[in-house]
């Protein structure tokens, strides 16, 4: 079966690629035509804006155009104007993203419904992806920082509704978030799919990050730090006792295990960068430890499980952890359940992966 957008990409003349990626860089900054002002994305409340069909369909063409252009010129063309596309789908992100978008869209059809913005943010991830993907578009090396904090930025909503619900309240539940979200977010259907999905994009963005801007994401090692530490907190909210997760959202534990088949690659392309990543082992696999212990923002630790799909990674951060840096780490946990799973993760390490497991 003939592809017609493939056929229409790579078949287009380099100018009216041209005129195309001018259109799209219209599209998702949200100008109307023949105005100078932004009226197609609003902020909205604090759960979160809406942003017209025109700017969603901008990100599906953009899509399209980063799947099939081919060949030095075209590339150059969409080179020319990407800095300001990314910059505008960030802009769309900061926008749109809230608790709201978590939920499943119960609002029925009309002519006036905006795009659901979940779907909105899903779809301008795998563009990053995409954008990040191709080293050739070295242009938007200054947004490493934004896509690292990214993931993490999106998933404190619903990390946060958990902590709230489970512990009471908490400082890790800002006044920002407000009452009335979290109300909001006891009346509404967590869209599960969409969960998992927004997980798999998210990883999938670290790692394309991380295996094509190396040296970038050293110099933010902090906020790659940060945003696997929300994931990997996430994996917390795992139980299977309908009694206990009433009151707020729980994976299923088949869909912990691909969450956390998902954050593993992360773990692994840090080893694969050791020599430029080598600075994040330490705060990763001590982060890990904290919480597989239980003492993450949930205190649940980690089900084993979603451990065993998680297990191959932090492996690999012990094969890249330094001696000096594994005994400062005994040395900082102290007595207490922390120390004793490192020395188990050492010795499983030992057994499962040191000599048998390595790539």
């Amino acid at each position: 079966m003939v592809d017609h957008n493939r056929v229409l990409v790579e078949n287009a003349p380099v100018l009216s690629l041209k005129y195309t990626i001018e259109a799209i860089e219209r599209a998702v900054v949200g100008l109307h035509k023949g105005s100078k002002s932004n009226y197609q994305i609003c902020t909205g409340n604090s759960e979160g804006g809406k942003i017209s069909s025109t700017v969603a369909a901008g990100v599906y063409c953009l899509d399209l155009v980063l799947q099939y252009v081919e060949g030095k010129k075209r590339l150059g063309v969409v080179k020319e104007r990407i800095r300001n596309i990314v910059s505008s789908l960030f802009n769309i992100i900061l926008h749109v993203q809230g608790p709201s978008l978590f939920f499943v869209n119960t609002i029925p059809y009309s002519d006036d419904a905006t795009p659901d913005s979940g779907s909105v943010i899903l779809m301008i991830i795998e563009v990053l992806t995409r954008v990040f993907g191709k080293r050739i578009l070295a242009e938007v090396d200054g947004y490493v920082s934004q896509s690292l904090r990214l993931s993490g930025g999106l998933f404190r909503y619903i990390l946060q509704h958990k902590v709230s619900r489970a512990n009471g309240p908490s400082m890790l539940v800002p006044d920002s978030i407000g009452s009335e979200i979290l109300k909001s977010m006891d009346t509404c259907a967590i869209d599960r799919k969409f969960m998992i999905e927004l997980y798999d994009a998210c990883c999938r963005l670290l790692y394309a990050v991380l295996r094509h801007y190396r040296s970038e994401s050293q110099h933010c090692s902090a906020l790659l730090e940060g945003a696997v530490h929300v994931l990997l907190c996430c994996l917390e909210m795992v139980d299977v006792d309908p009694a206990t997760t009433k009151d707020y959202f729980a994976w299923k534990v088949e869909e912990g295990i691909k969450c956390a088949h998902f954050l593993k690659r992360i773990y692994e392309e840090v080893r694969q960068q050791k020599d430029v990543l080598g600075c994040c082992v330490f705060q990763l696999l001590s982060g890990y430890i904290l919480i597989y212990s239980g003492g993450g923002p949930c205190k649940m630790g980690i089900r084993r499980d979603i451990d065993e799909a998680l297990r191959p990674g932090i492996y690999a951060l012990i094969d890249s952890c330094s001696a000096d840096d594994l005994q400062r780490m005994h040395t900082v946990f102290g007595e207490g359940p922390c120390r004793s799973s490192l020395a188990t993760l050492q010795h499983d390490y030992k057994l499962n992966f040191q000599y048998e497991g390595k790539v």
